[in-house]
């Protein structure tokens, strides 16, 4: 018995020494897999470029909207600020900026993508939208106009999903690409919107929608709600005095000159406006007339600009035409001594072989000639002219500016030309 009992112990034995024997090998094979795999999967982790970040769309890109033209007392009240101060043309406009013009003050205002905004004397706007999308380039350029009157002329969009849009307390409008409009807004509440050239979709505050194309014009009133679209009437076209023409009168103080233009056959009346300045913010013509003619008596020596918009018989305005500019001169001394010269600043003169560039600003109005050859003078009486000069060597340049009032101021510059 006791033999046969340890037979079967030993080969108990055995049987165990095999089974933890496989089992252990199976384990160390397994081990051996997990610890290939784990290595197999560093190496391919280490080589592998990393797996692309999922980003947040980016931000729009804030851009600019700046001054290019101011005229008389311009006031910015930046966003986050509760003081008015004035504008000048290194003054950067971004979204929430208020503009405020005063009585006989203009200011014309250019977007980052071109458009231009003229704001009329006595008006309020506030910028809304001033933005490129970075990644589609798409541009967004909106205003608000809360009273008085705004010009503006749109460019050709650079790609698609790019917007314009302008808005008044009773409409919102988006605006179609080269297109020319004013919008104003009366101190009733009311709303005018005029569509000179292009296209616009209109929604009014009280949900209506409605489509203007060129020559169409549209009144919301106070409640949101619109009148029926009405069709402007055509362009007048100016006559005489031609474009920088220049009249001369033995005695200018005495004289008439006679503005004159093309009629418009659905006209009733014509509003005729005559200023010193191109912006027109301070006409001393300002008035509706019959006929296609106006007579102005004893103007003063010096330079005028006018232009001419007709008016049916609804009283709907239509466009103003492209301005025409005049000088009024005198043979009697040419308006010297009649009047305080005017100032004259000069900037820069530069001459570069036989061209002279001569860059400075003087009175609004005034007229300036180097040398006897006119120069183009800017609204606020900046120029910066280049002025071909015919002989060389040494010699004098004259610079001479004639005043409204027929006074004038010299200044004389020596050069050295070589061709």
């Amino acid at each position: 018995m006791a033999r046969g009992r340890r037979e079967r112990q030993a080969e108990d034995d055995l049987l165990d020494w095999f089974t933890i024997s496989y089992r252990t090998v199976w384990r160390a094979v397994l081990g051996i897999l997990a610890l290939a795999a784990g290595v197999g999967y560093f190496l391919y982790s280490r080589d592998r470029p990393p797996a692309p970040e999922v980003a947040d769309n980016p931000p729009a890109t804030v851009t600019a909207a700046r001054f290019t033209t101011l005229e008389g007392s311009v006031k910015v009240k930046p966003v986050g600020t509760f003081e008015w101060v004035s504008a000048d043309r290194n003054t950067v406009l971004k979204k929430s900026d208020l503009v405020r013009t005063a009585a006989g003050s203009a200011a014309e205002i250019q977007f980052f993508d071109g458009t231009l905004v003229h704001v009329r004397p006595d008006s309020l706007i506030t910028i809304e939208e001033t933005t490129e999308d970075p990644s589609t380039k798409a541009r967004k350029i909106a205003w608000h106009i809360s009273s008085g009157e705004v010009n503006f002329q749109t460019v050709r969009r650079n790609v698609p999903g790019s917007s314009t849009e302008v808005s008044t307390p009773k409409l919102r409008g988006q605006v179609g690409e080269l297109t020319n409009a004013a919008v104003r807004v009366a101190e009733t509440g009311d709303s005018n919107f005029r569509l000179f050239q292009g296209e616009t979709q209109i929604i009014t505050s009280a949900g209506q929608k409605l489509a203007l194309q060129a020559n169409e014009a549209v009144k919301v009133d106070a409640s949101g709600k619109p009148a029926a679209k009405v069709a402007l009437p055509g362009l007048p076209v100016l006559l005489a005095p031609a474009h920088q023409a220049e009249i001369t009168y033995a005695n200018a103080a005495k004289a008439t000159t006679l503005l004159v233009w093309k009629g418009v056959p659905e006209a009733a009346a014509y509003h005729v406006m005559v200023d010193y300045s191109a912006y027109f913010n301070r006409p001393f013509v300002d008035s509706k007339h019959q006929g296609t003619s106006v007579e102005l008596r004893s103007l003063d020596v010096g330079k005028y600009y006018w232009r001419v918009a007709a008016v049916d018989r609804n009283n709907v305005e239509g466009s103003f035409s492209d301005f025409a500019r005049f000088t009024i001169a005198s043979s009697e001394g040419g308006g010297r001594g009649e009047g305080p010269p005017p100032p004259l600043q000069i900037e820069a003169i530069d001459l570069r072989q036989d061209i002279l560039q001569v860059k400075g600003k003087t009175e609004p109005g005034a007229g300036v000639t180097v040398n006897g050859q006119r120069l183009d003078v800017g609204a606020d009486g900046t120029f910066n002219e280049f002025i071909k000069l015919e002989k060389a060597g040494r010699q004098d340049v004259v610079i001479r500016a004639a005043g409204l009032n027929g006074g004038v101021r010299e200044i004389k510059r020596t050069v050295v030309v070589a061709f």
